[in-house]
């Protein structure tokens, strides 16, 4: 059943597995030439009648039992409820993180094209035009250490 919680599920049958069933009578009727039949009005005067009790086999009902399975039940739709609004959550979360870290490679892509330096061409009449070399990235300082301590 596709679409239905299974909490309303459970609840649904425990509620009909606990309802109590009202006690049915049968009657079993022989005619005079052997024939039976069953039916649940009394047999007419010229057949052989028996009462067939078919009271269902749980007669044990406990009506505390039954609020224990509604109870039950209805936990279980919470929780159930409960475990689809994280997993709604941490999808909407990872759609974010997802949607962050594209923003952050288009920036780095836009800052390394911002990085290229344009080459320039020394050229001119009867000189040949040629690519300056591009300028290096400026050295990293290199850190300070402390002075030595002289040996004894």
């Amino acid at each position: 059943m596709k679409g239905w919680p299974q909490g309303i599920l459970v609840v649904a049958l425990a509620t009909i597995a606990a309802a109590p069933a009202p006690a049915q009578e049968f009657f079993r009727c022989t005619s005079p030439d052997g024939k039976v039949t069953y039916q649940q009005s009394p047999c007419p005067k010229t057949e052989e009648e028996r009462r067939i009790d078919a009271t269902p086999a749980n007669t044990d009902y406990d009506p505390a039992q039954r609020e224990r399975v509604l109870k039950q039940g209805e936990e279980a739709g919470r929780r159930l409820e409960e475990r689809a609004a994280r997993e709604r959550e941490e999808a909407r979360l990872r759609a974010e993180e997802r949607e962050r870290e594209a923003q952050r490679e288009r920036e780095a892509q836009a800052r390394e094209a911002a990085r290229e330096m344009p080459v320039y061409v020394i050229g001119g009449p009867g000189y040949p035009a040629r690519p300056l070399p591009r300028p290096l990235p400026p050295a990293r300082p290199q850190p300070r250490l402390p002075p030595a301590s002289p040996s004894r």
